[in-house]
């Protein structure tokens, strides 16, 4: 095998852990306690925004042409990879009907020096990451009242990844190589509140769906703190897996897990 086939071996599994590591982690948090939950001939517009940070953790495996490598990142790993990131929530209400929508965007590097086999020096390695996932959610209020409610899901996520990794050899030659994918899951689920009291509440979601995905499935719970009429703050725990299996011989099985937390502000 020559240099540049085992340089161009060695980038392709460094291509895959990356991946693996910085897949779409979607985020949903829930409305914490409200004790103000409109009735169902509210005409009244709802609208709030919920910035959030979802501590998770990776684990699973991910499989390219026959091969497989195991995979299990902590948050600390992967946030010492983190550049930039932006998560938020919004949620539009009026009587029964809602509209959710999530938006995440994270980008992550890393620069390390590889060393090869049969090379002189170790090979300078830049790899960057850009992961965007926008969920939207049509919501139908099914029940409702000051005791709590109960919403039907139903929606989609729509998943882009895209990498760049740069590796310089010296005089084994310089590699640059790119890739992204893209793809979309059908999702459907529930969502439950409940107001212990007029400012602590109770919140759970799940959904299971697919399409990009063979599967994918998510469970969400915590409480919520009310502050005032504008403010609240929210912690849970969040459990989302799905299975993604390529036509170019790519599979990921991947299962993220941890805390979320997230603040809402509430327009109206």
């Amino acid at each position: 095998m020559s240099r540049n086939q085992r340089l161009s071996s060695t980038l392709s599994l460094h291509l895959l852990l990356a991946m693996i590591i910085c897949s779409p982690a979607f985020a949903q948090t829930v409305e914490p306690s409200d004790s103000e939950t409109p009735a169902y001939h509210d005409d009244i517009w709802h609208a709030s925004v919920s910035p959030y940070l979802w501590l998770a953790g990776a684990n699973g495996t991910i499989g390219f042409r026959g091969r497989e490598v195991k995979i299990d990142q902590s948050f600390t790993d992967i946030f010492s990879n983190l550049k930039f990131g932006v998560m938020g929530l919004s949620d539009v209400r009026r009587g029964r009907i809602g509209l959710l929508t999530d938006l995440m965007y994270i980008r992550l590097g890393d620069e390390k020096a590889i060393p090869v086999q049969g090379l002189p020096n170790a090979v300078d390695v830049k790899a960057s990451l850009n992961t965007f996932t926008l969920t939207p959610y049509f919501g139908y209020r099914i029940v409702g009242s000051r005791r709590g409610s109960i919403d039907f899901l139903t929606g989609g996520r729509y998943y882009h990844i895209g990498s760049t990794i740069t590796a310089d050899g010296g005089s084994a030659g310089k590699i640059s190589s790119s890739t992204s994918d893209n793809w979309a899951d059908f999702v459907e689920g529930a969502r439950f509140n409940l107001n212990i009291t007029p400012r602590i509440g109770a919140f759970f979601l799940g959904d299971v769906g697919g399409g990009g995905s063979v599967l994918t499935w998510q469970i969400v719970g915590g409480v919520g703190y009310r502050w005032n009429k504008r403010w609240s703050t929210a912690l849970g725990y969040r459990r989302l897996y799905f299975n993604r299996q390529t036509n170019t011989g790519v599979g990921i099985e991947q299962t993220q897990q941890g805390l979320v937390v997230g603040a809402t502000f509430r327009f109206r």
